[in-house]
């Protein structure tokens, strides 16, 4: 076989190889990413609460959770208070949360909810009065804490406490 038809299958072989991938890469790129495990974006001043109606204006105090709605496709409520999210929770039970977050009270980060401590007091005023604060670290909510002369509260313990407060509230 002369030079010239060994290159051409070669350059051949290779075009294709090059091809394959490429498709590959262009159909990785529009599956649904998961986005149970991102946060929700929330455009301050603009959305809505999913509970109450308000608009969210302060990211200390918004939280929000995440559930799949379908397989592979994701949904997610946005709140302007972490107790109306705890509500809306209770409310939603047949929903399956994949992901539920909340902002640090100091930095206004991101930080998953299930791992956060809480400070809930009275004395906290919240968007929607449910008096609940979350810090990423648990120094930073045990001075908040004894400030307010209240308790920090895990992830289950602010979940029960918040519905002993609605179920009084009735």
């Amino acid at each position: 076989m002369p030079w010239f038809e060994r290159r051409t299958q070669s350059s051949g072989k290779l075009a294709l190889g090059l091809f394959v991938l490429l498709v590959s890469w262009l159909l990785a790129g529009c599956a649904p990413a998961a986005k149970g495990s991102e946060p929700p974006e929330i455009h301050y001043g603009e959305d809505l609460c999913s509970d109450c109606g308000m608009i969210i204006n302060e990211p200390r105090f918004a939280s929000g959770y995440t559930y799949e709605a379908e397989p592979g496709r994701f949904e997610s409520f946005i709140f302007d208070d972490i107790g109306d999210m705890l509500l809306h929770m209770q409310k939603k039970q047949a929903l399956k949360p994949v992901g539920w977050w909340v902002h640090d009270y100091d930095s206004e980060e991101w930080i998953d909810a299930t791992a956060a401590y809480y400070v809930m007091s009275d004395q906290i005023k919240t968007p929607m009065f449910h008096g609940i604060i979350a810090y990423k670290d648990q120094a930073a909510a045990q001075q908040k804490a004894d400030e307010v002369g209240a308790a920090v509260l895990d992830w289950g313990n602010v979940r029960v406490e918040a519905a002993m407060m609605q179920h009084h509230q009735h």
